[in-house]
């Protein structure tokens, strides 16, 4: 529910002092008096705001329609007055007390009054029997009138809780029936029943009936020949609605324990003309209204009676009448119109009718009303003509005006000068004025990145193709030098790259741990027995016309200090200057090989750190590498284990000659059973379907960030995915299989190359032990 407080004016606070013979209404349950239905445009205007509200004439709001609000007229529904018998009166009285329900155990007390309406000193009492309210009193010797006060807790309708007492009136008299009950509306008009009845020399029946049209007035609801005595919110009839949605509106935002100020206040302000005169009050009430949702309004009463009464437009009209609007209904569909009222914290601002309320008009819809009265209905015909007036630019869409944003115009005037962006070029770049344009999407945008010419990265990331991981070799713990990469016991074997390349792949990834036995101190030369094994892996590689890519794996310690760099930032600084001497070293030892056969990566799965982090490591090793071997291409990834949806957040040069990789292994919970996931998941047709939308996503953001000047993206690179196996409980061949597949797949349908995680002794995610997982192979071969 919109919650919006507002403090009641000092004038209400001390209303409580004000003097009040005012009596509260309770309803039976039974009641089944019958309502006059009236026309729905007999709804009586505001004193205050106006009785037939003129709408402003204004070209963008209206054409100055005067909206129709009858008076309401004065009913008097009940037997004249009576002289008491002999003895005075003897009988029943049963009904129920609420605001919301009064709670069991609350007081009720009838108090007799002579024709003067001064009490006789006799009264009888009883209580509350239920929750609902209930009660039933016994009297004898009842004169004519007396006074019904009901005392106790109530249900507040709007927040739910029952925490404060409330004291409701009703001035009634015996010869009205049995049913008297005690609410709001008979809380309202009991002083002025009193005060008409002593000043105006009025009989009951004629003061009841006029004060109760007065009431109903001052909340813009319509008459019903019907005692408020008869009354209740739990009610069915439409009379009951009129409670209910007043009650509600007394109500709004004010806590319980303000309730009895509020009532007593709004008593005393019609008592003496029969008019609700504090427009401050009116409008405040009418802006909480204007919030409120109608399904929200009655959650709580509708938890002791699921059928209410209707309510719901008649607690409309009270603020669409304060905010001189008028009715809304099927003949002024779609009219504007302001809020007139200056009290209101929605002054000025334009509504339009929509089926049974007022709305506030967005802009579209005043734009629209605007374009048309200055060039007429926008049609197919001129879908798509910008037009121009008083300084503004309008374009006609989808049969509306609106006003034309850059970006629109910007489209219209690139479409102009190279034709409309279209999927067939999609990805393309133009120059445009001093900058670019970006086909994307069937719209050209602006393009606020200077696109580069990636020929040199897409060529090598071509080169690289379909590849796969030799992890869990130079990149494990236990062992260094030159069998570094049997640590985990899973050597790399020489028969693996013609295993591999019989298999159709174009290259390998060989993740590798330099930092794990190299010097700790400058110059921090590395293991040679590592440096050495691993250039034999890499020869090995070339040797089957593999293209290999080299980079810096599990290097924890570098990740720890950038985590913590703002606890510690020489410890980062200094590990930093190691990861850039042994870059160094590296990239010499790299460069030995021709630019078309190895591509290296910078650092592994970044995590954790801030991206500021990411970007100084990896701009400040792109240089050192880029200064020892200048013609090779060069890998960089994101934070966050490299996730491709980080490239809107890296820094790149402005370096044809890159790639960014990104890893994909979603959902975690069906990729990575066994590795911090439970065993058991199966793979879901959703977990397919999103694909291809996911990789469109990470693609859409290159090409804003990082386009290529050709048209296209920067060279993008699957370098990690796959499914783990779980130990015989998690995912079957089968499902390891489809979602490979469908990685793969989607990676390619936008020229990515890819690295399969990976070849054996990988925790489960091996596609060869001994032999290749046939249906993997299946699946690699289709695009091998």
């Amino acid at each position: 529910m919109n919650i919006r407080k507002f403090s009641l004016p000092a004038a209400i606070l001390s209303a409580a002092l004000l003097p009040m013979s005012a009596l509260v209404a309770c309803s039976d349950d039974s009641s089944n008096s019958s309502a006059v239905d009236e026309p729905i445009g007999d709804i009586p205007g505001n004193p205050d705001i106006g009785d037939g509200t003129v709408i402003p004439s204004n070209p963008d709001i209206g054409d100055g329609q005067i909206i129709e609000v009858p008076e309401a007229k004065d009913t008097t529904f009940l037997a004249p007055d009576e002289p008491a018998p002999e003895g005075g009166y003897t009988g029943t009285l049963t009904g129920v007390c609420e605001k919301g329900p009064l709670k069991a155990g609350s007081d009720v007390k009838l108090t007799f009054l002579d024709d003067a309406l001064s009490p006789t000193g006799k009264s009888v009492s009883a209580k509350v029997a239920d929750d609902y309210g209930k009660y039933t009193l016994q009297y004898t010797g009842m004169t004519s009138y007396a006074m019904l006060e009901a005392t106790g807790a109530f249900l507040n309708d709007i927040m739910g809780d029952a925490s404060a007492s409330i004291t409701l009136k009703s001035l009634i008299r015996a010869i009205d029936g049995e049913t008297a009950n005690v609410n709001v509306m008979t809380h309202l008009e009991a002083p002025r029943i009193a005060y008409l009845m002593k000043e105006n020399g009025m009989s009951y029946a004629e003061a009841q009936g006029k004060a109760e049209s007065e009431v109903l007035k001052a909340f813009h609801m319509k008459n019903f020949t019907v005692s408020a005595r008869n009354l209740s919110v739990l009610g069915a009839t439409e009379a009951d609605g009129n409670l209910l949605a007043m009650s509600l509106l007394l109500q709004s935002e004010y806590a319980s324990a303000e309730m009895q100020t509020v009532l007593d206040y709004v008593a005393a302000d019609i008592e003496k003309d029969g008019s609700w005169d504090d427009a401050t009050i009116r409008a405040k009430i009418a802006d909480w209204a204007y919030l409120q949702k109608m399904d929200e309004l009655s959650y709580y009463l509708e938890n002791i009676s699921p059928a209410l009464p209707s309510f719901d437009q008649k607690f409309r009209t009270f603020w669409f009448q304060e905010f001189g609007l008028g009715v809304c209904d099927s003949t002024i569909q779609g009219k504007l119109v302001e809020n007139s009222n200056q009290l209101s914290a929605y002054h000025g601002n334009t509504f339009i009718c929509a089926d049974t309320t007022w709305r506030i008009a967005s802009a579209s819809v005043l734009q629209n009303r605007e374009g048309t009265a200055l060039f007429g209905e926008c049609t197919d015909a001129l879908e798509g003509t910008v037009k121009e007036a008083d300084g503004k630019k309008f374009i006609c869409k989808k049969s509306s005006w609106k006003y034309a944003s850059d970006a629109e115009l910007l489209d219209i005037a690139v479409t102009a000068a190279n034709g409309a962006c279209t999927s067939a070029n999609n990805g393309s770049v133009v120059k445009h004025e001093s900058g670019y344009a970006l086909c994307q999407n069937s719209t050209w945008k602006k393009l606020n990145a200077t696109p580069v010419d990636y020929s040199k990265g897409r060529a090598m990331n071509k080169k690289l193709g379909a590849g796969i991981n030799l992890g869990n070799a130079w990149e494990s713990k236990g062992q260094k030098g030159s069998s570094a990469d049997c640590g985990w016991g899973n050597c790399i074997k020489d028969e693996y790259f013609k295993i591999i390349k019989d298999a159709g792949f174009q290259s390998v990834r060989i993740p590798v741990r330099w930092n794990y036995d190299a010097e700790q101190n400058a110059p921090y030369t590395l293991d040679n027995g590592r440096l050495s094994g691993v250039k034999a892996d890499i020869d090995l590689a070339l040797a089957q016309g593999l293209v290999v890519i080299v980079n810096f794996h599990h290097y924890e310690e570098l990740n720890n200090y950038a985590v913590n760099y703002d606890r510690n930032p020489s410890g980062y600084e200094n590990e930093k200057k190691r990861f850039l001497g042994m870059w160094e070293q590296v990239a010499k030892a790299m460069n030995a090989y021709a630019d078309d056969q190895v591509v290296l990566e910078i650092l592994n799965e970044p995590h954790d750190m801030k991206n500021k982090q990411v970007d100084d490591l990896m701009m400040s090793a792109y240089e050192v590498i880029r200064k020892n071997a200048p013609g090779k291409t060069i890998m960089f990834e994101g934070n966050g284990y490299s996730k491709f949806a980080q490239i809107s957040n890296v820094q790149l040069p402005a370096d044809g000659n890159i790639i960014f990789t990104g890893h994909y292994y979603e959902p975690f919970s069906f990729t990575h059973q066994g590795h911090g996931y439970d065993c058991g998941t199966r793979l879901k047709d959703s977990d397919i379907s999103k694909m291809p939308n996911q990789f469109k996503a990470y693609v859409d953001s290159a090409l804003v960030h990082y386009p290529d000047i050709n048209g296209g993206h920067i060279p993008m690179n699957m370098g990690e995915f796959g499914v783990s196996t779980c130990s015989g409980n998690g995912p079957t061949s089968e499902e390891r299989a489809k979602w490979t597949d469908a990685a793969i797949k989607a990676a390619e349908s936008y020229d990515m190359s890819w690295h399969y995680w990976g070849l054996t002794g990988v925790g489960g995610f091996e596609a060869y032990s001994g032999s290749w997982n046939s249906n993997l192979l299946n699946v690699f071969k289709k695009y091998l």
